[in-house]
């Protein structure tokens, strides 16, 4: 299995990805400029672990996040100032053959933003969800990150078994959660025919 290989490392704001292939092992897609945009929409993103990580605020919706091994998928660093980092919408959590142990994520900084809403979960998600990374960072991440999930469904979407410092978001609070209140109602970018 080969090592850390980033298949995509953004900079720029305001940055939209259709229908693309995003393949790789460990660290994938670096989303990798704080206070920056991103839209990825119809997307397949493979890789293993802490694949999909940085201090971005991504929407990802309808994706595909396939893991190729039992690690973990997402390593947000969001910003104490920023209030969402990563937001999957829609998107299917799928896993190769033989892959049993994934976590959602884990925090690379301890404000971390994660969130998962309406997405279908295979079974190789783990029932605690999330993990802390307790020999890279403070324990006490557990009390600043901010991982959440909203109306998940599939065998690995259990709610009432995820770490207790998650949460699990109202329908009220979800419903507020929208391309155009992350991205502080700029939207016009995303807003293309055909999609």
């Amino acid at each position: 299995m080969k090592g850390q290989a980033v298949a995509l490392h953004t900079e720029g704001n305001r940055l939209l990805f259709l229908n693309c292939r995003f393949l790789g092992n460990q660290d994938t897609v670096y989303t990798g400029a704080a206070e920056t945009m991103l839209y990825f929409k119809n997307c397949y993103i493979e890789g293993t672990t802490d694949f999909i990580f940085g201090p971005s605020t991504a929407w990802f919706e309808k994706c595909t996040i396939n893991s190729k091994v039992n690690s973990f998928i997402t390593a947000a660093s969001t910003p104490k100032n920023v209030a969402y980092g990563y937001v999957f919408s829609h998107c299917h959590l799928t896993a190769n053959d033989g892959v049993t142990e994934v976590y959602l994520g884990r925090p690379w900084r301890a404000y971390a933003h994660t969130l998962f809403m309406n997405c279908e979960m295979d079974s190789h998600i783990k029932a605690e969800g999330w993990q802390n990374w307790p020999d890279y960072h403070d324990p006490a991440a557990e009390g600043t990150v901010r991982y959440e999930e909203y109306n998940n469904s599939g065998p690995g979407a259990q709610p009432q078994q995820r770490v207790r410092w998650s949460r699990q978001l109202t329908k009220e609070e979800a419903s507020a959660i929208t391309p155009a209140s992350v991205f502080g109602g700029d939207t016009e970018w995303i807003l293309t025919p055909n999609t």
